[in-house]
């Protein structure tokens, strides 16, 4: 375990349901603790890379201020057990509430809080109903549609077919043919399959559960030229929900703009926790 002074660090896998879940848990020094805790969900693929130090910057200032924080990488996809294509919906859904129920057991936290960027803010929402202790769920650019999400994810086939024949030899709607053939296709460096499509297929459109727990906050990205997601339409369904639009600090698809530590993105989510008057701080 490493020790960074306020907070420490430790990876682990956790053995679950037939899954290895690599897991890091972020824990503050004993005179700190405030008794909540904080459940990270990344999104996956190059947008988990690409967030990867973000999310541990995130949790580290969260564990120095007194939470106990803990994320995983989905089965199926990062440093977890599993290939590509055992990656489901359902599975990063379950893998949320096996790192809840874990850090619920060995904490025993007073309450939670949730954090979930793109993928990882839909999932978050999709286990919400599970997690008896959360007080809130803060969603970060949320996925709007799934399904359009793996459709574009595609076109990184489409680029491939490119380079090596000087042209598109199957289209999106064929690979998504063979997907449901059973036919493995590669996107990117990550190979996914029938199983895999079907799984967030049936997850597009953003059902909003029944016995929701806590509150909700979702953030959405404006970029320079002041665009952003509209998710009131998406979310309205949704019970004592908050919308809040901030400034785009980086990106999770071009390295070019990387940032490490995102100053209003991270003072935000520390003032959305600390709000709550479980913390005993708001």
């Amino acid at each position: 375990m490493k020790n960074n002074g306020l907070c420490r660090e430790r990876h682990f896998f956790l053995e679950a349901k037939g899954k290895a879940i690599y897991c890091v848990e972020y824990l503050p020094e004993d005179a700190l603790d405030n008794r909540c805790g904080v459940i990270l969900c990344k999104p996956i693929w190059g947008e988990r890379i690409r967030t990867h130090r973000i999310f541990t910057n995130l949790a580290n200032m969260l564990a120095s201020q007194g939470f106990s924080v803990i994320t995983c990488d989905y089965y199926g996809d990062g440093n977890s057990g599993g290939e590509t294509q055992d990656l489901t919906y359902p599975g990063m859904v379950e893998d949320i509430e096996l790192i809840y129920d874990y850090l619920s057991d060995q904490r025993d936290p007073a309450a939670m809080m949730v954090v979930g960027l793109r993928l990882g803010a839909c999932c978050a929402l999709s286990v919400n109903s599970r997690l008896p202790k959360v007080m809130k769920t803060i969603l970060i650019e949320p996925v709007p549609n799934i399904l359009d999400y793996l459709k574009d994810a595609l076109r990184a086939n489409l680029t491939s077919q490119m380079a090596i024949h000087k042209k598109i030899v199957r289209n999106r709607e064929k690979l998504i043919e063979d997907l449901k053939a059973g036919i493995l296709i590669n996107i990117d460096g990550f190979v996914i399959g029938k199983r895999f499509w079907e799984s967030f297929e049936s997850a597009s459109g953003m059902k909003i559960s029944e016995g929701l727990n806590g509150s909700f906050v979702v953030f959405s990205l404006v970029d320079q030229r002041g665009k952003s997601t509209d998710y009131t339409g998406l979310f309205s369904r949704l019970e004592n929900v908050r919308f809040e639009k901030i400034p785009k600090e980086f990106t999770w698809t071009d390295w070019k703009y990387y940032v490490p530590r995102p100053p209003i993105l991270f003072e935000k989510v520390l003032q959305e926790i600390n709000s709550d008057q479980v913390t005993g701080r708001g």
